[in-house]
C-alpha cells in the first residue's frame, strides 16, 4: 500500500489534541436526493491509515455530521468537530478525538443532510444545491481552487490535497419522474432510472472529482472520439452545454481534438483513461482530471491543466501557484523569456504553509512572470523539455514546490534555479548576514573553505539501504532505493539559511579528485531545505532511485554539495578548496586470505596549477590487517618516473580464466557471448575473466612495504588515465582482521594531497573444500 505521508503536513498540537495526518485509502459513499422533500442525505465511509506518528487523525467535511461510527462503533459527532488550524477563515480541519497507533487502519462512517457547504462561497462557479418545479435537480460540486475548503470536502469526508484515495460514489434520485444526467470525469454506470453508480480512480486527490447533476432535458450533449499522437489512445470527447447556450459544440469538439494533440505532442502522453468532458457553463473555468466546466476562450487554459494541475498536481494549495503560473506562460505561446531582476522585490508564491486552503491569487500574473525567468535562464527549449521531464516522470502524482526547484536543480545543473526560486517563489529576502553552510572532509574539519587534511571520506555523508535514520554508511543495495545522508552545518557566527539546497551525486567509477560543478550538477538527487539557524545542524535525506543505483561490485564515488543564496560552492573548486563541498569515496570488499582485489582507480590532472608531476601513496592506517599493494596498466611507460621496474602482472595461475565464447556479426563486429557476465562485479583473483577483460597483457609496480609507500608519475595538465590499485590480503590474515588504506594523488608543484579514496576490505573465513 503506497502513501503520500512525505508530502503530509507534520503533526500539530491543537485545543490540547495531538493532530496526526491520515491517508485515506478509499471514501464510499451514498447520496440519495428526494424531490418530494427537496432534500437530500449523504452516508459515507472513509478507511484511512494513521501516519508514522500516533495521535488524533484529522480530515475534513463541510457538511453538519449527524451521526458517525469509528470503526463499527457509535462515536459522538462532537468528538469530530472543526478545530483551527491556518490563517483566516475557512482552514480548520476536523480532528478525531481518539488517540490512534501510528500505522494502524480503521473506518470512519458519518451520515448527514446534504446543504450548502460550509466552505467560502466565493467566484463564479458557485456550488449548488437547488430543486425547481418538476421537480428537477441542479447540483454542482463546484470546486475552486482560489477559495477555501471548496475541494471534496465540501461535499463529502475527504483529505488535504496531498491524499491521494479511490472514490465510489451512488447516486440516487427519488421521488421524481424528471430525467437527470450526470455530468462526471468519473466511470458512469446507470443501475437504474435517475440512478447512478459513479467510481473515481485511486489517483484522484480532493481537487479531482467533476460532478454536476441537471434534468436532462436542461442540457445538450455531443460526443465525437479522437485518436491522440503520442499515447496512440481513442478518446471518447463529451462537450455539455445548457440548452439555451448558442455554443457551438461541434466546432469546441474539433477545437478540443487540437489541443489534446498539441498537448500530448509538447508535454506527453494523456494520463486520464479514454475520456475528455467538457461542459460549456457559461464564464470562467474549472479544471479536473480529463475534464472542465468551462467557456469556449478558457478552454485552451483548462485543457492544459489536464496535464499541469490535474496530471501532475500540487501538493499542497500552497502548491497551488506552481501549475497556474506554468499554464499561463502556455497560454502565452511557452516561448516568451524575460530575464530575472533581482533587484526588484521578492514575491512570494509559495507560502509553505501547510494548511493553506486556497491558491495565491498571483500565481497567475507572478507565477508567470516567474516561468519567464526560467526561460531565459535555462533557455526556452530546455525549460519547456524539463516540464516535459517532470510530467513523464511525476503523471498522476502530487508536486510539492520544492520537489520542481529539486527537480530543475538537479536535470538542469544550473545553480541559480536556487536563487531564483529562493527570491521569486518563497519570497525570501537576500541574506544579510549571509549563511556560512558547510560539511566536513574529515572528523578533525574544523570548517574553513581551505582543508589540509583527508577530505575523500567524509563523516558527514553517506548512504543508508532504507529510511531508517540510520547514520553509518552502508554501501548501496542494488535492485530498491537507497538513500542519500547530509549532515548540513551552519558557522555560529554567521547568519540564518533561510533557504538551501544540498545535491548529491554519485560518479560510477573511484577518483582521486573532483571538482565543481562539472563533477557535482547534474545531480542525481536534490532535497530543498529552511531555517538553518547559526551554530546549529541538519541532517538532510533524499531518495536515490532504485533505477540509478549502479550494481553489485560498482566503485561508487559520492559528492555532495550545499547550495544557498550568497553562500554557493565556487566553480573550478575541489572538496579541500570549499566547505560546501564533500565527496565519500570508500569502497568496502570482504575477501578471503590469499587473494587480491583490483579497484579501477581515475587519476586526473584538470587543474594546469598542479603542473604534471605527482606522487601515488598508499597510506597505511594505523589498525590495518598486512596488506600488499601494487599499481597495474597495460602500457610500462607511466612507470618511467617510480623508479620501480615493472613486472608482467600475471593473474593467480590457480584460478584459470574463462573467455566467453564471442558472437560474430554480418556487419563484422562482435558481441560478447555473455553479455552482461562482466558487469557489476569485483575484480579479485577470483574473476580472472574481468582482468582479462580490463587489463589484458599489462605491467604490475609493487609500493614499497616499508617506509613511504609512493610511486611517483608523470600526468599532464587536461588529461586522465585509469590505473588499477591492486589489494593483496595475506595468506596468514585471520578471519576478521580489517585492512584499511587510503590511496591518494599528491601533486609536488601544489605540495599537497590533490585526491584520494579510502578502501576497506574485510577478511573473510576462507571456503571449505568440499568433496
Amino acid at each position: 500500500m503506497s502513501t503520500n505521508f512525505h508530502l503530509a503536513p507534520p503533526p500539530k498540537t491543537v485545543d490540547g489534541l495531538v493532530a496526526v495526518p491520515i491517508d485515506i485509502q478509499t471514501i464510499d459513499a451514498v447520496f440519495v436526493f428526494d424531490g418530494a422533500t427537496a432534500s437530500a442525505t449523504a452516508d459515507a465511509t472513509i478507511t484511512y491509515t494513521v501516519g508514522p506518528t500516533a495521535g488524533n487523525p484529522i480530515f475534513d467535511l463541510r457538511q453538519d455530521i449527524t451521526t458517525a461510527w469509528l470503526d463499527g462503533v457509535l462515536f459522538p459527532p462532537v468528538q469530530l468537530a472543526h478545530h483551527s488550524f491556518g490563517t483566516g477563515p475557512f482552514t480548520d480541519l476536523r480532528i478525531v478525538q481518539s488517540v490512534q497507533n501510528a500505522g494502524s487502519v480503521h473506518t470512519l462512517r458519518v451520515q448527514y443532510p446534504l446543504t450548502t457547504p460550509n466552505s467560502q462561497l466565493g467566484g463564479s462557479y458557485l456550488p449548488v444545491f437547488e430543486w425547481s418545479s418538476g421537480p428537477k435537480l441542479r447540483f454542482v460540486f463546484g470546486l475552486s481552487d482560489l477559495n477555501r475548503a471548496r475541494y471534496t470536502e465540501a461535499w463529502l469526508p475527504a483529505n488535504l490535497i496531498f491524499d491521494q484515495f479511490a472514490l465510489s460514489l451512488e447516486i440516487q434520485l427519488v421521488n421524481t419522474v424528471a430525467a437527470h444526467s450526470v455530468i462526471t470525469n468519473g466511470l458512469v454506470t446507470i443501475v437504474g432510472a435517475n440512478h447512478w453508480r459513479l467510481n473515481f480512480p485511486a489517483r484522484f486527490t480532493a481537487l479531482s472529482p467533476l460532478l454536476e447533476i441537471h434534468a436532462s432535458e436542461n442540457l445538450e450533449l455531443q460526443i465525437d472520439t479522437t485518436v491522440l499522437p503520442v499515447s496512440g489512445k481513442n478518446v471518447t470527447l463529451e462537450a455539455w452545454k445548457p440548452v439555451a447556450s448558442a455554443v457551438n459544440l461541434i466546432a469546441q469538439l474539433n477545437t478540443l481534438k487540437t489541443l489534446l494533440a498539441e498537448n500530448e505532442n509538447a508535454y506527453g502522453p494523456y494520463l486520464h483513461g479514454n475520456r475528455f468532458v467538457a461542459f460549456f457553463n457559461g464564464s470562467g473555468g474549472m479544471e479536473y482530471e480529463g475534464g472542465t466546466t468551462t467557456s469556449t476562450s478558457a478552454l485552451l487554459h483548462e485543457t492544459f491543466h489536464s496535464w499541469y494541475a490535474r496530471g501532475i498536481k500540487p501538493a499542497a494549495q500552497a502548491d497551488g501557484w506552481w501549475d497556474e503560473g506554468f499554464t499561463s506562460f502556455h497560454d502565452d505561446g511557452a516561448d516568451d523569456a524575460l530575464p530575472f531582476d533581482f533587484t526588484t522585490v521578492p514575491v512570494i508564491l509559495c507560502s509553505r504553509d501547510p494548511w493553506q486552503r486556497h491558491t495565491p491569487t498571483n500565481s497567475y500574473s507572478d507565477g508567470s512572470r516567474f516561468w519567464r525567468g526560467m526561460a531565459a535562464m535555462l533557455g526556452v527549449a530546455q525549460l519547456n523539455a524539463l516540464m516535459k521531464d517532470i510530467y513523464v516522470a511525476h503523471q498522476g502524482k502530487p508536486l510539492s514546490t520544492g520537489m520542481i526547484e529539486e527537480f530543475l536543480l538537479c536535470k538542469s545543473g544550473n545553480a541559480q534555479v536556487v536563487d531564483a526560486f529562493h527570491r521569486f517563489v518563497y519570497g525570501l529576502d537576500n541574506p544579510s548576514p549571509a549563511p556560512d553552510l558547510w560539511l566536513r572532509d574529515d572528523p578533525a574539519d574544523p570548517g574553513a573553505d581551505i582543508w589540509g587534511g583527508a577530505f575523500w571520506n567524509s563523516p558527514d555523508l553517506w548512504i543508508r539501504n532504507a529510511e531508517d535514520g540510520g547514520t553509518t554508511h552502508q554501501s548501496p543495495e542494488y535492485g530498491q532505493d537507497n538513500w542519500f545522508h547530509a549532515r548540513v552545518r551552519n558557522k555560529a557566527s554567521a547568519g540564518a539559511a533561510q533557504h538551501f539546497v544540498v545535491t548529491f551525486h554519485a560518479k560510477g567509477f573511484a577518483g582521486t579528485q573532483f571538482q565543481y560543478p562539472g563533477d557535482f550538477l547534474p545531480c542525481i538527487a536534490a532535497r530543498a531545505e529552511f531555517d538553518l539557524a547559526p551554530g546549529t545542524t541538519r541532517i538532510v535525506t533524499a531518495r536515490w532511485p532504485r533505477a540509478l543505483v549502479p550494481g553489485e561490485g560498482t566503485h561508487t564515488c559520492l559528492l555532495a554539495s550545499v547550495i544557498s543564496r550568497f553562500d554557493n560552492p565556487v566553480p573550478s573548486r575541489h572538496v579541500w578548496e570549499h566547505n560546501n563541498l564533500a565527496q565519500k569515496n570508500l569502497t568496502v570488499v570482504d575477501l578471503h586470505p590469499n587473494t587480491y582485489l583490483i579497484l579501477p582507480v581515475v587519476i586526473a590532472n584538470w587543474d594546469v596549477r598542479y603542473k604534471r608531476k605527482f606522487l601515488l601513496e598508499v597510506i597505511r592506517v594505523h589498525d590495518s590487517a598486512p596488506f600488499t599493494a601494487s599499481l597495474i596498466h597495460t602500457m610500462p611507460e607511466i612507470f618511467r618516473d617510480a623508479r620501480v621496474k615493472p613486472k608482467p602482472f600475471t593473474p593467480f595461475v590457480s584460478q584459470p580464466g574463462h573467455t566467453p565464447e564471442k558472437v560474430v556479426l554480418e556487419c563484422g563486429g562482435h558481441i560478447s557471448g555473455a553479455k552482461y557476465a562482466s558487469r557489476n562485479r569485483n575484480i579479485t583473483s577470483a574473476t580472472p575473466d574481468l582482468i582479462q577483460a580490463r587489463f589484458p597483457q599489462s605491467w604490475e609496480a609493487g609500493f614499497p612495504t616499508k617506509g613511504a609507500a609512493r610511486l611517483a608519475f608523470d600526468l599532464p595538465p587536461f588529461n586522465q588515465m585509469m590505473v588499477g590499485l591492486k589489494i593483496s590480503v595475506s595468506r596468514d590474515a585471520k578471519p576478521g582482521q580489517v585492512i584499511r588504506l587510503h590511496f591518494v594523488q599528491r601533486s609536488l608543484a601544489a605540495k599537497r594531497i590533490v585526491g584520494g579514496i579510502a578502501v576497506q576490505i574485510n577478511v573473510a573465513k576462507p571456503l571449505e573444500k568440499t568433496g
